[in-house]
């Protein structure tokens, strides 16, 4: 079975944030600002205390 590929981690994605706005350090930061609040958004406050539902059925 072929490994999954390997996630990226937190000074790549900084990096790639910077690149992408072009080295503007302040640009950056907002963008991954911008998106930390979006990924929170889509979480809700009950998922994020109880974990995911059980994916288990019942009978």
């Amino acid at each position: 079975m072929p490994e999954p590929p390997a996630q990226p981690d937190a000074q790549q994605v900084a990096d790639k944030a910077l690149t992408d706005c072009g080295g503007n350090e302040a640009a950056a930061r907002l963008l991954l600002a911008l998106l930390l609040i979006q990924s929170r958004r889509g979480m809700s406050p009950g998922f994020l205390r109880l974990g995911p539902p059980n994916t288990r059925s019942t009978p």
